[in-house]
C-alpha cells in the first residue's frame, strides 16, 4: 500500500482522535469537570455553592452568543492560527481563576469559556468533521465525542484528588495547562478546515455509498432555511431535548425520594456517564446506516423506554441504574444525532450557519428545564409526574422529526461553490501526489 493511501486512510481518524481532545479539553474540563470546584470554592469564599454554580448559566449563554458566530466564522478559519487562538483564550480564562477572590469573576470567565466553546465543541466539531469524512461521518462525530467522555471519566476522580491535595487555586492552574494542552496541540498539528489542506481527500472517497462531489455539496440556503417550517420544527425539537436532558442532574434527588441511599443516585449517574461513552458511536452509526431521521427516532424510542423503566424502578436500584443508563441516549441525539439531522434536513450549501443556531437557540428555550422539571416534581410531590411529561416531550421530539424531515425534503437543494471548489483542489492535489508515488 502507497504511503499516500494509508494517510489516506489514516489520517480522518487521527483528526477524529484530535477533535475528541479538543471536546474534552474545552466542554469536559470547563464545565463538566469544574463541578468539582463548587464546594471548595464556595467554601472558601463564604457564599453559597448555587451562587458558584451560576457560572454554568453564563456559560451556556456564551455559548448561544458563540455558536452563530462559529457557523460563520469557522468554514473561513485558518484552524492552526485561529481555533488555536479560541482555545488558548479559554484555558486563559481558566488559570485565571486561581487569583479570584469574588464571585462576579467567574462569570466573566464563564462568559469567555462560553463563546470559545461555540468555536471548539459541537458546531466546530461538526464542521470539520463534516469536511473529512464523505462516508462514515456520523461515527466519526460520536467517536469524537466517545473520545471526550473517556478522558473526562479519567479526569474527575483526578481533579478532585488534586484539589484535595493542593487546593482549589493550585488546581485552577493545572486544569487550565492541561485543557490547553488538549485543545491546543491538536489544532496546532493535526486539525485543518479541509483534507485538501493535507494533501488528502474525504474518507471514503470513491466507495459506491459515500456522498461526494457536487452532490454531496448541494444544500438549502441559510435565507431559505431559518424561515421555514421545518426549521422552526428542528428548533422545537431541540429545545425540547435541552430540555429534557437535565434529568441526570436530578437522579440523586429522584434516589433519595424514593427512599433510596444517596450512594444509589451516584450509581445512577455513573451508568449514564458510562452509557454515554458507548452511545455517541452507536448514534452515530445508525445515522449512517439508516438515515438520520430514523437514527434519531430509533433513539428517541430508546429514551422514551428509558422513562417507563424509571416510572418502575421506585422499589428497584437495578432499574433506576437501567433506566438512568438508557436514559443518556437522549445526550448523545443531542451532541451527534441533531448535527447529522441537520445536515440531512438541509445539506452542506450552508450548514455551518444553519446548524449554529439549532443548538443556540436550542440552550435558549431549552435552559430552563431544571426549574421547571423541579417545579413539577415539587408541586406533585413525586417524579412519576416528571418522567412523564418528559416522555410526552420525546413523543413531540419524533413528531418533529418526522414531520421536519419530510418538509425540508421538498425545499430546494443546489450545490455550495466554494466548498466544490475545495474539493475539486484537494481531488487535484491528491492526484498529483498519487502519480508521484
Amino acid at each position: 500500500m502507497s504511503e499516500i493511501s494509508t494517510r489516506q486512510k489514516l489520517y480522518p481518524w487521527l483528526v477524529v482522535l484530535a477533535c475528541g481532545m479538543m471536546a474534552c479539553g474545552s466542554i469536559g474540563l470547563c464545565t463538566i469537570i469544574m463541578g468539582s470546584f463548587y464546594v471548595p470554592v464556595s467554601e472558601s469564599l463564604g457564599v453559597e455553592e448555587s451562587s458558584v454554580a451560576f457560572y454554568m448559566t453564563i456559560v451556556c449563554l456564551g455559548q448561544a452568543v458563540g455558536m452563530p458566530l462559529a457557523g460563520r466564522l469557522v468554514p473561513k478559519m485558518n484552524i492552526a492560527v485561529h481555533l488555536t487562538l479560541i482555545n488558548a483564550l479559554q484555558a486563559a480564562a481558566v488559570v485565571v481563576m486561581a487569583l479570584y477572590g469574588q464571585v462576579w469573576m467567574w462569570y466573566l470567565s464563564g462568559a469567555i469559556i462560553g463563546v470559545c466553546m461555540g468555536f471548539n465543541t459541537s458546531v466546530g466539531l461538526a464542521i470539520i468533521l463534516g469536511n473529512w469524512f464523505s462516508k462514515k461521518t456520523g461515527f466519526a462525530i460520536g467517536m469524537a465525542w466517545a473520545i471526550s467522555s473517556v478522558i473526562n471519566a479519567i479526569m474527575s476522580p483526578v481533579m478532585t484528588a488534586i484539589i484535595q491535595a493542593v487546593g482549589w487555586r493550585i488546581a485552577y492552574v493545572f486544569l487550565g495547562l492541561f485543557a490547553a494542552a488538549l485543545m491546543c496541540l491538536p489544532t496546532l498539528c493535526i486539525i485543518r478546515l479541509y483534507p485538501s489542506q493535507k494533501g488528502l481527500l474525504p474518507y471514503g472517497h470513491g466507495e459506491p455509498d459515500a456522498l461526494e462531489g457536487e452532490e454531496a455539496l448541494r444544500g438549502v440556503s441559510f435565507r431559505a432555511a431559518v424561515p421555514s417550517v421545518a426549521f422552526c420544527l428542528l428548533i422545537l425539537a431541540m429545545a425540547l431535548i435541552v430540555m429534557t436532558t437535565v434529568t441526570n442532574q436530578l437522579f440523586p434527588t429522584y434516589a433519595v425520594s424514593v427512599g433510596f441511599t444517596p450512594a444509589i443516585g451516584s450509581m445512577m449517574v455513573s451508568a449514564a456517564f458510562v452509557c454515554d461513552i458507548a452511545f455517541n458511536p452507536l448514534i452515530g452509526w445508525t445515522c449512517d446506516k439508516f438515515g438520520a431521521d430514523k437514527g434519531v427516532l430509533m433513539w428517541t424510542g430508546v429514551t422514551i423506554l428509558s422513562f417507563v423503566v424509571l416510572s418502575l424502578s421506585s422499589a428497584s436500584p437495578v432499574l433506576a441504574c437501567i433506566g438512568a443508563g438508557l436514559n443518556d441516549s437522549m445526550y448523545a441525539v443531542f451532541g451527534t444525532g441533531i448535527a447529522m439531522l441537520s445536515l440531512a434536513m438541509f445539506g452542506k450549501k450552508d450548514y455551518a450557519k444553519i446548524y449554529s443556531l439549532v443548538p443556540a437557540l436550542g440552550y435558549l428555550l431549552g435552559m430552563f428545564g431544571l426549574p421547571i422539571l423541579t417545579k413539577i416534581y415539587e408541586v406533585t410531590g413525586g417524579f412519576l409526574s416528571v418522567w412523564m411529561v418528559c416522555l410526552a416531550c420525546d413523543v413531540v421530539i419524533a413528531l418533529c422529526v418526522i414531520f421536519g424531515m419530510k418538509l425540508a425534503q421538498r425545499m430546494d437543494h443546489e450545490p455550495d461553490p466554494q466548498a466544490l471548489a475545495e474539493f475539486r483542489a484537494g481531488q487535484s492535489q491528491a492526484g498529483v501526489q498519487h502519480d508521484a508515488q
